[in-house]
């Protein structure tokens, strides 16, 4: 057994941990770009200038490469592991302006890094696997109050696609909370969705207005530097608005002089930029900077490194600083089949569950981003407060045992979205004569009106007044739904009921089985006119009308209940289709006169439906007395959208 122990470990992973200081100011260099194996695995220098990468046995023997803008490269044998930290010293590499001839203009530069990305980037699917973190700190107080990580796969589009996104999936995750909040507030102030940065931030595959065809127009070029990479030279180009433009972005790129590829970027939205972009909740932004870094690997540049910081004031007015950072460990171009539906990260579903207390082990099998100094103190404040706690018995503190809010918890369970589809209604043609006249009222309403003949009728539920689905469980739920009839015939219905769902692709695209039963009301009327109203006292039922003008239509009321039976598909983890079939089983229909205001703020209008038979009005259908001639049929289809609240 000591033997098998001794061979185990012997094979398991080792940790390389270095430090990159310049050559002659021996100040330590962030965001280097350190590689082993040409860079199919690799790391970067925090802002201390220390790296830690983890080597797997099969890379033992491989050469470590450390690379940054503006340096000479340092590539040496990896040295035995376990080891001491490594200090690395990158000398300068300078070149001047001068030694390069710029032919044709600073755009004709960029605009040949763009037409070149088929030739410099790839053009298959690749996967890449990096790690990620977001934090929060409130600059006033300077405290981190939240930190997010994760082990990502990044699948990556062939840059030749720039309109697909790709995909992400989240390997591993953890959400720490370095701060007490008040976690049954109303207002629970945080970030989401960082895990996409890998695709939301690779200007090389988007490509962002500062180097789009309908974007070169309002920007300037000009050719600030040279500087070098790899020991190749490099344009330095800055980029920004023209005069009296409004464009988004300001910043600078760096091309490879011989290749014309786009090694790195870095760039910030400008006050306009800020202003233009499309904010979710109420967050006034001070600053919103990005950088993307590239790096070489078998023949084609990939995504290296990503980071994006804001800064601004909250909801509450607290002043935020957030960052967050990617970076590729890894880098896979076989091709590997696309992971099924359920593996794939989706927009806000990221860090929602899993809070927890801070392990300094938690990530002891992976490469990851050294966290700065002052981040590294907050978890190891957390830590000792939760080995006290262990060893004096204290109770969990609800920093170390969060609870949500109760508004988010009944966020999370609702459910919204639009709906049509189609209601039965048999309809003959026929005249139909009203008479209206209040007893005691000047208001008088007489029309001759012919309804058409009909066998169906449209109907839709709004957006935000239409359907609403409350999730008791994943399976059970209670709905409700408000139907507003189009056409020749309106009229308004509503149905509350139980829906039961059953995936039966638990392993991928969920498509779901729809069983459920509602009571509901519908009302179908047919309009004959809007008349006059000089009674200012006039009232109906009850309910007051005296607007100016009035309408007046006929209708027929109908309740009852409603078998249903249907399919849902999950398009993502927030969004389903549904399409559902009911059965209308009625108990009670009775004619109607529907009054309406047509005057006057329409948020202040009332309506009434009067029973018929009522004093003072007479209906008839072809000169006799008669119910409203159309009826709902049986079966009812309805196609719709459910969004998922949080």
């Amino acid at each position: 057994m000591v033997l098998l122990v001794g061979q185990v470990w012997a094979q398991t992973t080792q940790v390389l941990r270095g430090r990159v200081l310049d050559a002659e100011t021996h100040q330590p260099i962030p965001n280097a770009q350190v590689g082993v194996a040409n860079n199919r695995i690799g790391t970067s220098t925090n802002d201390d200038g220390r790296f830690a990468l983890s080597i797997p046995p099969a890379y033992a023997q491989e050469v470590l490469t450390v690379a940054l803008l503006g340096y000479k490269n340092h590539s040496k044998a990896l040295p035995p592991l376990p080891g001491p930290e490594l200090l690395i010293e990158l000398k300068l590499a300078p070149a001047a302006l001068g030694e390069v001839q710029v032919t044709g203009s600073v755009l004709g530069i960029v605009r040949e890094a763009v037409d070149r990305i088929p030739q410099n980037y790839p053009v298959r699917p690749t996967r890449l696997e990096g790690f990620f973190r977001e934090s929060d700190e409130e600059m006033d107080k300077g405290q981190y109050r939240y930190l997010g990580e994760a082990v990502l796969k990044v699948l990556k589009a062939p840059y030749t696609q720039p309109k697909d996104n790709g995909e992400i999936v989240i390997e591993q995750s953890r959400k720490v909370d370095l701060q007490f909040q008040n976690k049954t507030s109303l207002v629970q102030e945080g970030w989401y969705a960082g895990p996409f940065i890998p695709h939301r931030f690779d200007f090389a595959h988007n490509r962002p207005a500062f180097i789009s065809e309908n974007g070169f127009k309002n920007y300037d070029y000009k050719l600030a530097d040279l500087t070098t990479y790899n020991d190749r030279p490099v344009y330095i180009i800055e980029f920004g608005p023209k005069p009296k433009n409004n464009a988004d972005f300001q910043g600078r790129m760096y091309i490879d002089q011989q290749s014309y590829a786009f090694l790195a970027a870095e760039w910030h939205r400008t006050p306009a930029g800020i202003r233009h972009e499309v904010m979710l909740g109420s967050f006034d932004a001070e600053e919103r900077a990005y950088r993307t870094d590239y790096q070489f690997y078998a023949g084609r540049w990939h995504l290296k490194s990503v980071w994006y910081n804001t800064v601004g004031k909250t909801m509450t007015g607290v002043r935020l600083h957030h960052l967050s950072e990617f970076l590729t460990t890894a880098i896979d171009t076989a091709q590997s089949p696309a992971p099924e539906y359920i593996e794939r990260a989706q927009f806000r579903d990221v860090f929602r569950q899993n809070a927890v207390r801070y392990d300094s082990a938690f990530w002891k099998n992976y490469t990851t981003l050294l966290p700065p100094e002052q981040l590294r103190h907050a978890l190891r404040d957390q830590e000792r407060q939760q080995h006290a706690e262990q060893l004096f018995g204290t109770p969990t503190s609800p920093a170390a045992k969060p609870t949500k809010s109760p508004l988010l918890a009944v966020l999370g369970r609702l459910r919204f979205g639009p709906s049509g589809g189609l209601l039965p209604l048999t309809a003959t043609a026929a005249d139909i004569g009203l008479s209206f006249a209040p007893v005691g009222s000047s208001f008088q309403a007489q029309a001759q009106c012919r309804t058409p003949a009909s066998t169906v009728a449209l109907y839709y539920s709004g957006l935000f007044n239409g359907n609403f689905q409350f999730d008791f469980t994943k399976k059970l739920a209670a709905y409700y739904s408000i139907r507003n009839v189009k056409g020749d015939f309106r009229g308004q219905g509503l149905e509350t009921g139980l829906t039961y769902e059953h995936n039966f692709n638990p392993r991928h695209r969920p498509i779901l089985g729809r069983v459920g039963v509602a009571y509901f009301t519908q009302r179908v009327s047919y309009d004959c006119g809007t008349f006059a109203n000089a009674d200012e006292g006039l009232r109906i039922d009850g309910t007051k009308l005296n607007a100016d003008k009035i309408s007046v239509a006929v209708q027929q009321f109908t309740e009852g209940w409603m078998p249903r039976l249907g399919m849902g598909v999950e398009v993502t983890h927030f969004l389903e289709v549904v399409a559902d079939a009911g059965l209308l089983l009625p108990w009670r229909t009775r004619s109607e006169l529907h009054l309406a205001e047509e005057s006057g703020f329409f948020l202040w209008r009332n309506n009434v439906d009067l029973a018929l038979p009522a004093a003072g009005a007479t209906v008839l259908v072809n000169n006799a007395p008669a119910a409203a001639p159309w009826s709902l049929g049986r079966p009812v289809l309805t196609v719709g959208i459910l969004y998922r609240v949080r």
